[in-house]
């Protein structure tokens, strides 16, 4: 990728210590006037050594409702998320979905986490909801985190 004359590699190197989450894509809507659902599509490259060896990772995926201001969250290395209550208490929705996973083989896997249930009293179209996406290895020294990924249901 070329920038203003700045050539940028994105390739993921081999020295790199542990799996990577390349893709993380978060979707919303209503199921009925009632229940909403959330599902987060994401992408895990594996590192070589994890492939030979099978690893398993803990993948979760979180949802966040954000508004009027800027909540704030913090990941553990657990790969849990502590929400600190600042901001409207509406604000934190909770937890997409969890799962252990491992290469298998593939260098390269994709997953989805997918939860239908009530957002809560949410002002119709008015919502941003913004999702994290962790993974996590079993032996837990190590944790990497997506960039919020956004959707509004409306």
């Amino acid at each position: 990728m070329k920038i203003a004359g700045l050539t940028l590699n994105l390739k993921k190197e081999e020295n790199e210590k542990m799996a990577d989450i390349t893709r993380a894509v978060l979707s919303v809507g209503r199921i009925t006037s009632a229940t909403e659902f959330a599902e987060m599509s994401i992408t895990v490259r594996w590192t070589t050594r994890e492939v030979a060896e099978n690893l398993w990772y803990r993948l979760s995926g979180f949802l966040v409702e954000r508004d009027d201001g800027r909540d704030f969250f913090d990941m553990l290395p657990d790969g849990n998320i502590h929400w600190s209550s600042v901001g409207n208490l509406d604000d934190f929705i909770g937890t997409v979905g969890k799962q252990w996973v491992r290469p298998s083989g593939s260098r390269s896997r994709s997953y989805t986490l997918r939860r239908n249930w009530d957002f809560g009293n949410q002002e119709a179209g008015a919502e941003e909801y913004n999702g994290v996406a962790t993974i996590v290895p079993e032996t837990s020294g190590d944790i990497k985190f997506t960039n919020e990924v956004s959707a509004n249901l409306g």
